[in-house]
C-alpha cells in the first residue's frame, strides 16, 4: 500500500508540474485552478483499480490515499502536496504516537489533517469496562434493577439501555437510578453526544442536582474535549451536594481538569479539599500530588527546535522520539536529492525539474511533519500522566 501510494503521489505531482510548463499560458491559470482535481483524480484511480485489486491495507485512519483525496480537496494545492508528502513519510511509523481505532474493519492508528478534530467515536477504548456496584435479589428490590447491573457490569450496555428505556416508559421504577444507568450505557456505548443532548434537553431540572448524573456527564463532557462544560457541571455539584463521597469524587475530577489545563494550584488545592471530604483517602493525596508534579515537570519538545533539526532530514522526527518516521523521511530525501542531482549532472532538466520538486515537496514536508510530531510527543505525554493520575483516583 505504502509504495503503490507513492508511485501515485508521484504520477500526480508530476502530471501537475509537467502542464504547467507544456500547455501555453493562456491556459496555465485554468491548470492551476484544476490541479487539486487532477491529483485526487489519480488518487481516486489508484484506489479503484489498484488498491481494490491487491486487497491491500493501510495501517493508518483514514488510510494514505483517502488522507491525499481529502487534502487535496480540502487545501491550496502547494499545502496538499507538503501534507500528502509528509504522511507518506509517516506511514505505519511510531504507532505509539497515535490513538488506535477499528473504523476500518482492523486495527489501525488515527492521523487526521492537522486542521480537522478527531471525532471521539472513532477512538477505540475497548479495554474500558464502566461498572457500576453489583446488587442483588432481594424482596424489598425489583429485579429490572438488578437487571440492569448485571448488563453494565458485563459489558452488555445496548441489552441494559433497552430495559433502561422500557423502565422510563412504564415509570415504575426511580428515575434518578434509571437515568444515571442510562448515562453508563452511554459512556459504554461511545454515544457521548447522544448522552449530553438527552441531558441538556429532556432531563427534569430536579435530577441535574443528582450527584451521581453530574458526574457522569461531567466525565462525558471531559471525554468531548468541553472542559468548561464539564467544570460547570462540577461547580453546581458543589453548590448542591451534602454527601461527601460525591464531594470527593467531583473534587478529584475537578483536579485532573485543573491538571489538563495546567492550572497547578487550583489542581493541588482540588486534591487536598477531596482529602478533606473523605479523609479516609488521605493516603492518596502523597500519590496525587507527586504525579501532578510529574505531569508540571514533564520534559518537552519544542516545535521551533524540531524544524531547526530538521534542516538535515529526519533529524526534528528523531528529536521527538519518532525513530521510524525520521529513517524513512531521511531515505526518501536523499534519494530524491540525488536524482535531482544526477538528472542536472546529465542534463536531463526536465527530469531533474520533477526531481526537484519532489525533492523540496518532501523536504519542506519533513519540516513542517517534525514540528507536528513534538506537538503530538507532548500531548501524549500528558495524557499518558494524566491517565496515570485517573487510574490512581478510579476516575471514569
Amino acid at each position: 500500500m505504502k509504495n503503490d501510494m507513492k508511485i501515485i503521489y508521484v504520477l500526480s505531482v508530476c502530471f501537475v508540474f509537467v502542464t504547467n510548463y507544456v500547455f501555453p499560458q493562456s491556459t496555465h491559470n485554468r491548470l492551476k485552478v484544476n490541479a487539486n482535481l487532477a491529483a485526487s483524480d489519480y488518487i481516486g484511480f489508484y484506489q479503484k483499480n489498484i488498491s481494490q485489486q491487491k486487497n491491500s491495507r493501510c495501517a493508518m485512519y483514514p488510510s494514505c490515499s483517502n488522507y491525499g483525496m481529502q487534502v487535496f480537496k480540502e487545501r491550496p494545492f502547494w499545502e496538499a502536496v507538503i501534507l500528502t508528502a509528509d504522511r507518506l513519510c509517516r506511514c505505519s511509523h511510531d504507532t505509539r504516537f497515535y490513538d488506535v481505532t477499528y473504523e476500518a474493519g482492523y486495527k489501525s492508528y488515527i492521523d487526521y489533517p492537522y486542521y480537522e478534530k478527531v471525532p471521539f467515536s472513532v477512538i477505540a477504548n475497548r479495554s474500558r469496562i464502566y461498572n457500576v456496584p453489583s446488587v442483588k435479589c432481594r424482596q424489598d428490590r425489583d429485579s429490572t434493577i438488578v437487571f440492569i447491573h448485571q448488563q453494565i457490569n458485563k459489558g452488555h450496555y445496548d441489552v441494559a439501555l433497552l430495559k433502561i428505556e422500557e423502565g422510563l416508559f412504564e415509570q415504575k421504577l426511580p428515575t434518578d437510578s434509571l437515568y444515571y444507568l442510562k448515562l453508563v450505557c452511554y459512556r459504554g456505548l461511545d454515544l457521548l453526544e447522544e448522552g449530553v443532548f438527552d441531558y441538556e434537553t429532556n432531563i427534569d431540572e430536579s435530577l441535574k442536582k443528582d450527584g451521581n448524573i453530574g458526574l457522569q456527564i461531567a466525565l462525558m463532557y471531559k471525554d468531548l474535549g468541553n472542559v468548561e462544560g464539564a467544570a460547570n457541571v462540577l461547580r453546581r455539584n458543589v453548590a448542591v451536594l451534602n454527601d461527601s463521597n460525591l464531594l470527593y469524587r467531583t473534587c478529584l475530577l475537578q483536579a485532573v481538569l485543573d491538571a489538563q489545563q495546567e492550572k497547578w494550584d487550583s489542581s493541588r488545592k482540588n486534591f487536598v479539599q477531596a482529602c478533606r471530604y473523605n479523609p479516609e483517602m488521605e493516603s492518596m493525596l502523597d500519590r496525587n500530588l507527586l504525579a501532578l508534579e510529574k505531569l508540571k515537570s514533564r520534559k518537552r519538545k519544542s516545535p521551533i527546535w524540531a524544524g531547526i533539526f530538521s534542516i538535515l532530514p529526519g533529524g526534528g522526527y528523531l528529536y521527538t522520539g519518532h525513530k521510524g518516521s525520521a529513517l524513512t523521511s531521511f531515505a526518501i530525501n536523499s534519494l530524491l536529492a540525488y536524482a535531482t542531482y544526477t538528472s542536472i549532472k546529465t542534463k536531463n532538466y526536465g527530469w531533474a525539474g520533477v526531481c526537484g520538486f519532489l525533492s523540496l515537496s518532501f523536504y519542506i514536508g519533513n519540516i513542517n511533519g517534525a514540528s507536528r510530531s513534538a506537538v503530538r510527543y507532548n500531548q501524549r505525554e500528558q495524557k499518558r500522566i494524566l491517565g496515570e493520575i485517573e487510574n490512581i483516583n478510579h476516575i471514569y
